[in-house]
């Protein structure tokens, strides 16, 4: 689930169909539901028990066109164990949070130091992240961006988008040194950013319980910005995501460079894009399959 102190609240670089199949087990949280509750709130995590997710199921690893996929957390399936000359494969999966998400998917966190690992390690020549994700956390995206900057300047660092990369997805795959789609109906875009902000007032009062803020006399502007949101007035909350959207957008023309061919105006707005669509816009490099995309790195 998405970690706790952010589900309510915060600056979203995410695609809204993707975030809303996430409200049942939100609803569920919020009324304390038992029987809907079914996400583990506790905070284990893929280093301390057996790294089990929908992408590593199978206690093993296969080498293909020298392609080595870690495990989510690189406990079970180690950076440090890769074969010679070979393409690591971080994946990228599900809503991207800064922190661990309980049992499921590691955080940019975990992936950074993932990535760090790999390059450290001489035998592993690059590194591939494979992505298939609606986006997520906008302060996630940011310190995958530096991590991979980073890496990018001692190895080859590129992004495989597995059907989907919008959002914060779109922008991780943008700080990559090249990203392939991997079928022409494959879809980026939606890069842009947006706030959620939750009024609990009536659901406390309806269990009884009526909250009391009380500031100090000085802390006049402290949390204006949702004060006045919850009350219809979302001018200052406008200029937080607008703040926050702006990095995003000049993080993706940095990122991209001169490969970039279409204006801000045109890919910049939230819209999505076919393979095809964004490869003439310069958002993509190609489109071509998995091989095709470890083959990139020999060119």
């Amino acid at each position: 689930m998405l970690h706790l102190h952010s589900i309510m609240n915060g600056i979203w670089a995410i695609d809204r169909d993707f975030a809303s199949n996430y409200l049942p087990l939100l609803a569920a949280y919020m009324k304390a539901d038992n029987k809907l509750n079914t996400f583990n709130l506790s905070s284990a995590s893929g280093r301390s028990m057996e790294e089990i997710t929908e992408n590593n199921g199978v206690k093993t690893y296969s080498i293909k066109n020298g392609a080595y996929t870690l495990s989510e957390y690189g406990n079970w399936i180690r950076p440090e164990d890769a074969p010679q000359d070979s393409v690591a494969i971080i994946n990228i999966t599900g809503a991207i949070t800064k922190y661990d998400q309980g049992c499921g998917p590691s955080g940019t966190k975990t992936k950074s130091e993932l990535l760090a690992r790999c390059v450290d390690n001489n035998k592993i020549k690059a590194v591939g992240f494979v992505i298939d994700s609606g986006g997520g956390q906008a302060q996630a995206m940011l310190g995958m961006d530096e991590a991979i900057r980073e890496a990018r300047k001692i190895k080859g660092v590129g992004a495989f988008v597995d059907d989907n990369a919008y959002s914060a997805a779109a922008g991780i795959a943008s700080s990559c040194d090249f990203t392939i789609l991997n079928n022409k109906n494959a879809g980026i875009g939606s890069y842009g950013t947006y706030a959620t902000i939750v009024d609990y007032t009536e659901y406390y009062k309806s269990l009884g319980i009526n909250i009391i803020e009380v500031y100090a006399t000085a802390s006049k502007d402290k949390n204006q910005p949702f004060i006045q949101a919850l009350q219809g007035n979302t001018k200052l909350l406008e200029e937080i995501v607008n703040q926050a959207n702006e990095s995003f957008l000049s993080m993706v023309e940095t990122n991209r460079g001169s490969e970039l061919k279409a204006k801000r105006s045109e890919w910049g707005t939230g819209k999505t894009f076919t393979a095809t669509q964004a490869k003439d816009m310069g958002l993509i490099d190609d489109i071509g399959n998995f091989s095709y995309f470890i083959d990139f790195f020999n060119t």
